[in-house]
């Protein structure tokens, strides 16, 4: 855990044993309003061919696929197709360096710096679960919880996946605000850019997205952005997400790069209004700015 120590603006644990994976009242930092999907496009033509040709996948397909090994090269494939044809959407699913700690205390020192040496750490790809490839265990329960019942305390012997991957600016987004989007990460992760906390989030299975325009490394720069995740098998979220289910950890669904004008719309609302009589009905539209 000393990798965290002063790093970030509130203390992830201390001397009387707060835990900030184990306080209710703290599930997020710096991390955006939820909002609808939105994608950017570079004109309107861009957006209605992109949407056309996603419209033909053919859903016979998914009878055809593999459940072995080969299905995490499918898996990726697959994640660079849903961003193929989006100018300001970057795929950073791939294969990443990782660590497993048995616990926060054991985490490597400074893994999230760029200077960190991470050549002898394994690859595991990205989106996983860390116990599908040969890290840790999985564990199935339906009405038990995994681990002794003491809310919203959870064992000291908690996992905890370190993760590294490099990426550059794309020219074409000289001038934008970069996002960097988690579709779902298991349990609670902190996050860091070229050093610098970006994030923290709590909920493994709704997305969590974070402003990284001023950490970034800009086109040009010989320098490589290196992102830097810490992931906590357990926390208190995890008293709320007990179901027949297994558990599983990691960074388990795609990792994206978004670019988005200075100036772009975060979200949108439609309110419809229907006539008593049914006979027609009027539509209003709200959106919101950042």
């Amino acid at each position: 855990m000393a990798s965290l120590v002063g790093q970030l603006p509130f203390a992830l644990e201390n001397a009387n044993g707060y835990k900030v994976w184990e306080d209710p009242s703290f599930i997020k930092w710096r991390k955006r309003d939820p909002h609808v999907t939105l994608r950017c496009h570079d004109s309107v033509e861009g957006s209605l061919k992109y949407w056309y040709e996603r419209n033909k996948v053919d859903i016979s397909v998914s009878n055809s696929a593999v459940w072995d090994d080969d299905a995490v090269h499918e898996a990726l494939t697959s994640a660079a197709f849903w961003t193929n044809g989006l100018p300001f959407v970057k795929s950073l699913s791939g294969h990443w360096k990782f660590f497993l700690a048995s616990s926060p205390p054991d985490v490597p020192l400074n893994f999230h710096k760029s200077s960190f040496q991470d050549s002898k750490w394994e690859a595991i790809p990205v989106p996983s679960n860390w116990q599908m490839h040969g890290f840790d265990r999985p564990i199935y329960t339906n009405v038990v919880y995994p681990f002794p019942l003491d809310p919203p305390n959870v064992p000291a012997e908690n996992p905890t996946g370190c993760y590294r991957t490099y990426f550059h600016i794309p020219k074409e987004w000289q001038g934008r605000r970069i996002l960097l989007h988690f579709e779902a990460v298991d349990s609670a992760f902190c996050a860091w850019i070229n050093g610098v906390p970006v994030g923290y989030s709590q909920d493994s299975r709704l997305p969590a997205e974070f402003e990284i325009s001023d950490y970034c490394y800009p086109h040009g720069s010989d320098k490589k952005n290196v992102l830097a995740v810490q992931v906590f098998r357990w926390s208190d979220g995890s008293y709320l997400e007990d179901q027949d289910h297994w558990w599983l950890s990691g960074i388990h669904r795609d990792v994206l790069l978004l670019a988005k004008p200075q100036v772009f719309i975060a979200d949108y609302f439609f309110k419809s209004n229907l006539a008593e009589d049914f006979s027609l009905a009027d539509i209003q539209v709200n959106t919101c700015q950042l």
